[in-house]
This record gives structure tokens, sequence and C-alpha cells, in this order.
């Protein structure tokens, strides 16, 4: 698939190209290099003028600020003040997500876990960085989980059926418990007991019916489903501060411990994100599962600042 690059793919291209000047500063070819990338478009030129303003700022922090107790080496130093940079111009990128907490019912911070009880009863456990909106009414009881995660134990009621919104997709119950997830890759669906009816394209299209112990996957960018069996004691696991994955990618095991993680997680290698992993990790300790994952592939993590971590291929 083709098409113009977002502006968070531009600004990470825009770290890079930062990281491998400051590495090689006489190197004529990669100037001409990077000159021959800014001349793309004006929105490349804009990335880079972003990154350099938010390094320039950076630049000016005290020597010792990236490695406490230490004096700091030069090039790490800049390094370090480039993955910043990608920070700060991820966090304004994605500022309009304010939008999404503001229309949220309830929600949690990072690394919060709260379970909420609805008005009928229903119990819904919130994972960390997660938000949902309750909409309930007479003939319907309706949840749109607006981002992350959250597992749902719900009260029957056969005339009153329970409807959970989740990116296009729709999950209808009368009583059973579940979790859902919503992240950049895919949407995820599994039970624990009862039976769930899972339709896509805003429940015009039926896409399958779970029991329990069956997970349903839907990638966001294709529509493609599949069907897997999950231990049913697996389910939510996360609640337990476990993350229990089955070849799942490196990208969403980064993207599930980063709601863990008070700060940044940088993907430099998108290769690596695009590896598979299984395992089960502690949510409680972000930064080592983060290890841990990495490794398996010869990935490495590096700690920029006590906010900032940097997960880089081999």
């Amino acid at each position: 698939m083709t098409g113009d690059p977002t502006d968070d793919d531009l600004l990470a291209e825009a770290v890079d190209w930062r990281m491998r000047v400051d590495a090689a500063p006489g190197d004529d070819d990669l100037r001409s290099a990077l000159e021959a990338w800014l001349a793309k478009s004006p929105a490349h030129r804009s990335a880079w003028r972003d990154v350099e303003r938010l390094t320039r700022v950076a630049d000016a922090l005290p020597a010792d600020y990236a490695e406490p107790r230490r004096k700091a080496k030069p090039r790490r130093r800049r390094v370090a003040f480039a993955a910043l940079a990608l920070a700060a111009c991820l966090a304004f990128v994605f500022l309009p997500t304010l939008q999404l907490w503001l229309a949220a019912d309830h929600s949690t911070a990072t690394a919060e876990l709260r379970a909420v009880t609805l008005e009928d009863g229903s119990v819904v456990s919130l994972d960390a960085a997660s938000a949902i909106a309750v909409r309930y009414s007479a003939a319907r009881r309706e949840v749109a989980l607006l981002s992350g995660r959250a597992f749902f134990q719900v009260v029957p009621a056969a005339d009153r059926p329970f409807v959970v919104l989740v990116d296009d997709a729709t999950v209808t119950v009368t009583g059973t418990a579940f979790d859902v997830r919503s992240s950049a890759q895919t949407t995820s669906v599994a039970v624990q007991s009862g039976t769930v009816e899972v339709a896509l394209d805003h429940g015009r299209r039926p896409a399958a019916v779970l029991a329990r112990g069956q997970r349903l996957d839907i990638d966001r960018k294709s529509d493609r489903v599949a069907k897997v069996d999950v231990p049913s004691e697996d389910v939510a696991s996360w609640r337990n501060r476990r993350l229990v994955v089955d070849r799942a990618t490196v990208a969403e095991v980064v993207e599930e411990l980063g709601r863990h993680y008070p700060g940044v997680m940088l993907m430099r290698d998108r290769a690596l994100g695009d590896r598979l992993v299984s395992g089960v990790f502690d949510l409680g300790h972000p930064i080592e599962a983060l290890q841990a994952a990495v490794r398996t592939h010869d990935g490495s993590v590096t700690r920029i600042t006590p906010y900032v971590v940097v997960i880089s291929g081999p």
C-alpha cells in the first residue's frame, strides 16, 4: 500500500536524519542526501524545522540532564536530545487526543487501573490510559471504548442489550464477561465467560460469534479477522499487572507497555516493530518487560532520560 506519509512518520524520519547528521557532521554525502529529503515537500521541511527548534531547546538544558551523576558525552547528549525532541513533537501531533479525554465519562491515567460500576450494576475495569463513554437508554446499554482497553462484566438483561463500540466494530451481549482492546494495529475481543456477537462496519457486517476462551483479532487496516483459542484465565490478565501475548508484534507490546510507563517509548526500527513475540510480561516493571520483549530479536532499549526510552533494532 502506498500513500503520503503521515505527520508523525515525517517527524520520525526528521529525528532519524538529525541523529545521523549529529553522528557524522563532516559527511558531505549525508548532508546532500538530507537536502534531497528536505526538497521532497514543504511537509518534510516543516518536520525538520520542528525537530531543529526543539533540539535547540534541549541543547539549552544542563550538561548532566540526560545522564545524572555522570558527565554526558557530547555526541550521546545530542542523540539524547534528538530523541527528546521527537517526544515533544509527537506530543504536539497527538494533542487533538485531548478532545477524546474530554468526551470520556470515565478514564484512567498512566499505570492506573480502575473499576467502574455502571447504573445497571455492570462493571467495567479500565486498563491504564484508557477511556470510555457511557450512553444508556431504556432500550439499549451502550459503551464506547474511546482508547485503550477494558474488561466488561455485564449484568444480564435480555430486553436491553449491552453493546460496546470500539473503532468500527460492535460487540453485542446480554450477559457475559469479556475483554476489548483498541490498539494502533488491531481491535481485539476476548471472552472469559458467556458469548458475544462481533460485527464490523458499525454493526452492518457480522464477523463472528465468540464463546468462552475465544478471541477475535481485527486488523484495522485490512479488516482481516482471525479467531483464535485462548486460555480463559489469561483473558484480561492485565488486571493483575500481567501482559500475556501470543505472536503479537513488538510494536503492539510496546504500545501496551507504554500505557504503564510514565514517559515516552520511541520505536526507531519499524522492522523490529513488525517482528512477533510471545510471553508473559510484568506491567508493574515496564522497562524490564520492554527489554525482555525486544531481546528476543536482538533489539536494545536505551534510557535517554527518566522519561524517554528509545527502542532500536540489531
